[in-house]
């Protein structure tokens, strides 16, 4: 029950990661779903409270979570129950580093440079990767092309969210040089070496790079909200999935 409560959940706050775990072979569906659904509960965590002392404490019981998870005492919840059997050590520290990086949703304060935001939604974003291929037994020793499709897929998604930012009156940038910054996000994300990591972990990334090609060329697009929608097709995605792992 405690997985059909993750796909659930997933479903109705991330469509795109619910049809990424969907197009997914069966048994990978039971890593990846409860790993995004901690996803979700962290991401939202921050913004269902105006106070900061309490959203602080919602962050802070999921980093416990991750930490009972790693000395094998779980405690009961629908999404831990899930997640507790398939997180490992490399995961649950990656997923705690998200949780850090989730202050930012706190506080709200400008980034001051393109490197800040790239930091950022790199390490939002490498927390459920590294956690679904750590427990796929996919994970390269090589960090630096997961850090790179982390980036990617994390600045697509971040600027698909900057207009409902905008929205609420939270400040994205600290000083007023958005298109320019735009451009220079998309050059730098997609400079970064992604070579192919042949995993039900990675379908996630399957359009970003067409995502961030199209703002590069029409940076404007961004506060709008008008970066189509490259979705994931259960048949492209499996057609995509057995190529990169054949």
């Amino acid at each position: 029950m405690s997985l059909q409560a993750c796909a659930n959940l997933v479903a109705r706050a991330d469509p795109e990661r619910f049809a990424a775990a969907m197009a997914a072979p069966l048994a990978a569906r039971a890593v990846l779903l409860p790993i995004y659904a901690a996803s979700v509960e962290v991401a939202r965590a921050p913004w269902l409270t105006q106070e900061p002392m309490i959203a602080e404490m919602r962050l802070q019981w999921w980093r416990d979570v991750f930490e009972e998870i790693e000395t094998g005492t779980p405690r009961k919840h629908e999404v831990v129950d899930a997640l507790s059997p398939v997180l490992g050590p490399k995961g649950a520290e990656a997923l705690d580093a998200m949780v850090l990086a989730r202050r930012w949703d706190i506080y709200k304060e400008g980034f001051n440079t393109v490197g800040d935001v790239l930091s950022h939604v790199q390490t939002i974003t490498l927390g459920p990767m590294l956690a679904a291929l750590e427990a796929l037994d996919h994970l390269p020793e090589d960090l630096s092309a997961l850090k790179a499709h982390a980036t990617q897929l994390g600045l697509a998604r971040f600027l698909r969210g900057v207009p409902a930012l905008i929205e609420c009156k939270t400040p994205v940038w600290a000083e007023d040089q958005k298109l320019h910054i735009y451009r220079d996000l998309c050059i730098q994300a997609l400079d970064m070496t992604s070579d192919f990591i042949p995993s039900p972990a990675l379908i996630e990334t399957a359009h970003c790079r067409r995502a961030l090609g199209f703002v590069l060329k029409y940076p404007s697009v961004v506060e709008i909200g008008a970066i189509p929608e490259f979705r994931i097709g259960a048949v492209l995605s499996r057609g995509w999935l057995a190529w990169r792992c054949r």
